[in-house]
């Protein structure tokens, strides 16, 4: 029986996050009573969209609430002896076999707008960025010793390379018995050399999108605004590190985590300086960026020539004259 009374339910498939009461949207934890595994209460939880959404309803606020007394309910049990379980991993065999068809991948499709083929296939293949089935994304979390811990799954739109409400566990999915999770940050397997920068971005897609534009970065991942925290900072002391939270809430929150550590950490201000809305973050500057340089660029103007002539894009594509023509892409 767990010491905690109270706690977020843990993730076990999509059946295990409900309808947010504030935004609606499917990505809200409900708090679970341990002792009877049963919910609290369907408004009490906290979605996961901290900077877009931020509601979070306790469990002592559902007592407050109803005119409970917390007598009645405690929060917590007298300490018993626990059991330290090792962390379970994934075959590594699982992870090598996904590694390709990033032409049926639409993360991989959708960064094709904006980087070239051969880059888009050498980062991924470096962060070990997997494919599933249904054009899905794996990003796999494997730590310093090469272990597979798990793999995060994930469906994006390939033209707008957002996420459409698909994200589950490769250990999940496997139906691994008795899976002890523990993740490590995306990224991990790149932290056995210190002498080359790192960056910690808050999601996955922005780690990708950072090491195609910064590449002098060695760029890790933590998988929410909420999975940084101090301690998880100091235990990398000895890097040279550079947080680029999203902009607003996440920059003030992660601004705040930085001077608390206990060596010094960089915090990057060019997203605070733009004019990017509330919770965009590096992928979007970076999108920004590329369609302005296109805009800008001779490509331009030959595909609008290419949208309104289409035998002028046939000669084009015949005499590969667009070869000659500077890309937007690298």
């Amino acid at each position: 029986m767990s010491d905690i009374r109270y706690s977020l339910e843990k993730y076990k498939g999509r059946s295990t996050r409900y309808h947010c009461p504030q935004c609606h949207q499917r990505t809200f934890t409900r708090y679970v009573d341990n002792h009877t595994n049963k919910h609290l209460s369907d408004y009490t939880g906290r979605c996961n969209r901290v900077e877009k959404c931020g509601y979070h309803f306790t469990p002592k606020m559902y007592f407050v609430k109803n005119g409970y007394k917390l007598d009645d309910f405690p929060i917590s049990t007298p300490k018993s002896k626990l059991i330290i379980q090792p962390p379970s991993c994934i075959d590594k065999k699982i992870m090598q076999a996904s590694l390709n068809n990033y032409h049926q991948n639409n993360f991989a499709i959708g960064l094709s707008k904006y980087f070239s083929q051969l880059l888009i296939a050498e980062v991924l293949q470096k962060y070990h960025v997997g494919t599933a089935k249904g054009n899905k994304t794996i990003f796999w979390q494997i730590n310093r010793l090469g272990q597979v811990r798990t793999g995060k799954v994930m469906q994006y739109d390939s033209v707008t390379l957002k996420r459409v409400g698909y994200i589950n566990w490769v250990h999940h999915i496997i139906k691994q018995k008795d899976f002890n999770l523990k993740q490590v940050f995306f990224g991990s397997h790149l932290l056995i050399d210190r002498t080359i920068p790192v960056a910690i971005a808050e999601g996955e897609k922005n780690a990708v999108f950072g090491a195609l534009y910064y590449p002098q970065y060695n760029w890790i991942a933590v998988g929410s605004i909420e999975m940084l925290n101090v301690q998880k900072l100091n235990t990398l002391k000895g890097y040279q590190f550079t947080l680029f939270p999203d902009k607003g809430k996440a920059f003030m929150k992660w601004i705040k985590i930085a001077e608390s550590a206990c060596f010094h950490v960089q915090v990057n201000t060019v997203l605070e300086n733009t004019d990017l809305n509330e919770g965009d973050d590096i992928a979007d500057l970076i999108i920004t960026i590329k369609k302005e340089r296109y805009q800008d660029s001779p490509l331009a103007i030959i595909d609008m020539l290419r949208n309104k002539n289409k035998y002028l894009s046939m000669f084009i594509d015949k005499f590969e004259l667009q070869e000659l023509i500077p890309s937007k892409l690298t």
